[in-house]
């Protein structure tokens, strides 16, 4: 590298952090203490606001520098006066950027839409200003795309980055932007390479896509900006099939040593009217110092993601549909129902006890009645010592089998096929009711994905497919490992919430199908299996 190169290099980083420094000021960032991170002291207002406006467009594009206004005016930084004419200027920059802007269109204009939105807390789409820019420019500006919980992998600390939302760009489009061969090119403020250094034949074991439709594996060389910027070889899996496309991600090596994990999945999937597009990454720092700042990475995420609707005219986020794994032992997690199942098992001992008290008290209770309530309480006990042994010995048997982090069933509950195929059973008792609750509990569920099907019931019962990975190896999830459940979608309408209580597979996304009890196909599936179990 050259020492002009070099200082283009140097530049370009310092651009990033001036950026990053401004979006810091909106209020989710505030207790990020941006001085405790090597290399970010030194920072005002002033002079990051001036030198993103300087930036050039391949450096800083417009989607960031309506986003960074947007950022500024939820935390009053033009409102308050606390910059001068800057903010104007930052204004301006954006709109030099588009040279075939209406001539209404002047800095001041954008100003007062980017506060209106902001006090208001309205996406900035929704201002007249905005339809001067092109639909990915604006797309998600104001509306929170990009969710962040901590999580575990394997013990570890982690940071989990997730998006959901639904656009009406074309399928083809979202598919090549799902490609990571073109990160490069659809994000180029979040990754600096993404340079594919090898790739195998496609894995056998998994029905052929059709022709055009490629399936392969590869590794690349990624620099990524990650809060600050890190280089990692990763393992990547691109799948594309019948009305969908999807990738998986999994760090190979960390070349500067900065990352101990970083794995996750893109996936769009042809709902008809619309596409629905998820997104995850989940990546924990060697330095913890780094995963406590871990957050700011949002707004250069939602940057690159904005790519993905590119062509497209109306772009909305939704409720994440896919979580991590429960935390904690599923052990753990069933004493609840237990206490519950104990509860209902005292009743009728204290009904017994209540009635005898009130018959003693109006002194109508005889030698008689003494030896009959005597009788039916040693009745009762004999039966639930009896049923209480058997329930040990069901019990030891499920320890044996399923470890101590399968969970209990609690006495009463069929522990077949229910601990199999999940709590899926609808019996009326309260008992059934209260163990199928426990042993959706018990087991560790890993991952899930709704799945919205066209005219499905609440009374219908789908049923999954063998699942099988589009990662290296082909592992297969088996279907009776695969729970399915009907449940209602936002915004209207049934879908089928998917999940897996298999914990020995690989993460990875695993495609199959779903069908009706008589055969019927209904609709496909995308699980991915993340491993990642709630902080």
């Amino acid at each position: 590298m050259t020492a002009s190169q070099d200082s283009g290099e140097s530049q370009a980083e310092a651009r990033y952090r001036d950026l990053l420094f401004l979006h810091a000021q909106a209020p989710e960032y505030r207790d990020i203490d941006l001085t405790a991170l090597p290399g970010w002291d030194g920072h005002t207002l002033d002079d990051c606001i001036e030198a993103v406006a300087a930036a050039s467009g391949d450096e800083i594009p417009v989607s960031a520098r309506l986003g960074v206004l947007y950022d500024l005016a939820r935390a009053g930084v033009p409102q308050r006066g606390l910059v001068g004419d800057g903010y104007r200027r930052l204004a301006d920059s954006a709109l030099a950027l588009k040279p075939d802007r209406p001539p209404e269109l002047v800095p001041d204009r954008l100003v007062q839409d980017m506060i209106e939105a902001a006090t208001e807390q309205a996406p900035f789409r929704t201002k007249g200003s905005a339809g001067s820019f092109a639909h990915h420019e604006t797309a998600f500006i104001g509306e929170n795309v990009c969710t962040i919980r901590r999580v575990r992998v394997g013990g570890v600390r982690a940071t989990w980055v997730f998006s959901e939302f639904e656009t009406d760009a074309q399928l083809d489009g979202v598919a090549g932007w799902v490609d990571p061969r073109n990160w490069r090119t659809w994000g180029p403020l979040f990754f600096r390479r993404m340079d594919l250094l090898g790739a195998p034949p496609a894995p056998v074991g998994i029905t052929p896509p059709p022709d055009g439709q490629p399936h392969w594996q590869g590794v690349f060389h990624e620099e990524v900006r990650l809060v600050k910027l890190v280089n990692t070889l990763l393992r990547c899996s691109y799948w594309r099939g019948e009305g969908a496309a999807g990738m998986t991600y999994d760090l190979d090596l960390s070349l500067d040593g900065e990352i101990d994990v970083d794995r996750g999945f893109l996936l769009v999937t042809d709902l008809g009217s619309v596409r629905r597009v998820q997104v995850l990454k989940i990546v924990s720092f060697t330095t913890e110092v780094w995963d406590l700042a871990a957050e700011l990475v949002c707004p250069f995420w939602t940057d690159w993601i904005r790519a993905a609707v590119v062509g497209g005219s109306t772009s909305v986020p939704t409720a994440p549909t896919h979580n991590p794994e429960p935390g904690g032992s599923p052990c753990a997690a069933t004493v609840d129902a237990w206490v519950r199942f104990f509860e209902s098992s005292a009743a009728p001992y204290v009904a017994l006890g209540s009635d005898v008290t009130s018959r003693i008290s109006s002194r109508e209770y005889s030698t008689p009645d003494l030896l009959a309530d005597g009788t039916r309480l040693w009745s009762r006990l004999a039966k639930d010592w009896a049923r209480a042994w058997t329930s040990w010995t069901d019990t030891v048997e499920e320890l044996a089998q399923e470890g101590l982090d399968g969970g209990f069933t609690p006495p009463g509950v069929p522990r077949e096929p229910a601990r199999r195929r999940g709590a899926t059973t609808t019996a009326g008792t309260a008992t059934t009711t209260a163990g199928t609750a426990a042993t959706a509990a018990a087991r560790a569920e890993a991952g899930g994905t709704v799945v919205p099907v066209t005219g499905l019931a609440e009374s219908d019962q789908p049923v999954s497919s063998d699942l099988v990975s589009i990662d290296a190896g082909t592992a297969v999830l088996p279907a009776r490992d695969v729970t399915v459940t009907v449940q209602h979608l936002q915004g209207g309408g049934l879908g089928a919430r998917v999940q897996t209580t298999n914990t020995t597979v690989p993460h990875g996304l695993y495609v199959g199908h779903l069908d009706a009890p008589d055969g019927r196909r209904l609709a496909p599936v995308h699980l991915y299996v993340s491993r990642a179990t709630g902080a």
